[in-house]
């Protein structure tokens, strides 16, 4: 199943954020909880992890690049059944 994953929310005045650094790349397994990227909103620089195992299959957003909140910034084709996503 793929997985679309979104720039995240991580406070309540928050916008938008930077992409830092991508800590997988494309191809690569990934497990629940494992570091994904690094980003930096205008308080904090932190990494977000993924919420799903499986394979990262498409980085959507550049380094440097300011992405809004809920913008898609990669694709996951996860491992877990849907069962397990709930």
């Amino acid at each position: 199943m793929k997985i679309k994953i979104k720039m995240p929310k991580l406070g309540m005045s928050m916008q938008s954020a930077v992409i830092l650094q991508w800590l997988k790349s494309e191809g690569q397994q990934i497990k629940k909880g494992e570091p994904l990227v690094e980003i930096q909103t205008e308080k904090v620089d932190t990494v977000v992890e993924s919420a799903f195992n499986g394979t990262l299959l498409k980085i959507l957003a550049e380094i440097d690049n300011n992405v809004p909140v809920g913008t898609v910034i990669a694709e996951i084709e996860s491992t877990q059944t849907s069962e397990a996503m709930r």
